[in-house]
């Protein structure tokens, strides 16, 4: 009886840690971003002869707070937080599976130097965690049209996952993961610099505590095949592509999920 107890009990803890990370928008979670901009005023003679820009660094963050009435929707406050200051960012609620999100800046946001592609002032969808495979993405940020593709499990620090691989037609891939979004943190970010100047995502918090990380969207699964959208599933190729859709120059060199022949590869 008291072995049957504890394995009841090892399961249900066990389940709750798998879940336990798995609501993105809990007041306190964090996305923590860095960003590098070019300190041309400091250049030494032989960093001007030999092109090198030496780089400040400075870190901001988008922060889920407290549940507030908007519009006549329940739904929390998202806070942008740099140097121990606080700005009211937007607002975003969850409703089916699916992440709504409310801004009130778009490109004038002071730390990102990308341009942030949403419209403000109104309700626009984020992120859609409930799709079906196969389905069309209506999320805003999307350039265009992806489809969901493929979904597995991976695991962080003992913690579960749902990983979304969404493929558009000329096979750009987008990684979601569900509590954590995609893979410029809290909001899709172009990659593109201005003025020499970028942001990256580096980590997401919850009330402190490191969850998961940029590197961590490629964590392994090998528990699902990638399933390819589109393009002859039957022409067989020798190359290797990342998760991300971009095509590696011969075998990979290191550990990790891969993609060949349109099925996701574990080395």
């Amino acid at each position: 009886m008291r072995i049957i107890i504890f394995v009841i009990l090892f399961v249900v803890s066990f389940a709750a840690k798998a879940n336990d990370n798995s609501t993105m928008l809990s007041e306190g979670r964090e996305w923590i971003y860095e960003e590098l901009l070019p300190d041309y005023e400091s250049m030494t003679e032989e960093q001007i002869n030999n092109g090198e820009v030496p780089y400040t660094t400075s870190f901001h963050s988008l922060l889920v707070g407290k549940t507030v009435l908007f519009e006549g929707k329940e739904c929390h406050e998202i806070l942008h937080r740099k140097d121990d200051a606080e700005q009211l960012f937007g607002y975003a609620y969850e409703e089916g599976g699916k992440i709504f999100f409310y801004p009130l800046y778009a490109d004038d946001v002071e730390g990102f130097s990308q341009p942030i592609s949403y419209k403000k002032n109104e309700w626009q969808l984020l992120y859609d965690f409930s799709a079906t495979l196969g389905v069309s993405s209506e999320m805003v940020w999307l350039w265009c049209s992806f489809c969901l593709a493929d979904k597995d499990i991976i695991s962080v620090d003992g913690y579960q996952y749902t990983r979304q691989i969404w493929k558009s037609k000329d096979n750009h891939i987008s990684l979601i993961v569900e509590g954590i979004g995609c893979e410029t943190g809290f909001l899709y970010i172009e990659n593109i610099t201005n003025n020499g100047a970028s942001t990256q995502f580096v980590e997401c918090r919850d009330k402190g505590r490191r969850i998961f990380t940029n590197e961590d969207f490629n964590a392994t699964s090998g528990i699902s095949d990638f399933r390819a959208t589109s393009g002859n599933t039957n022409t067989v190729s020798s190359d290797y592509y990342d998760l991300q859709g971009r095509r590696l120059s011969g075998q990979p060199q290191r550990g990790g999920v891969y993609i060949q022949n349109g099925k996701k590869i574990l080395k």
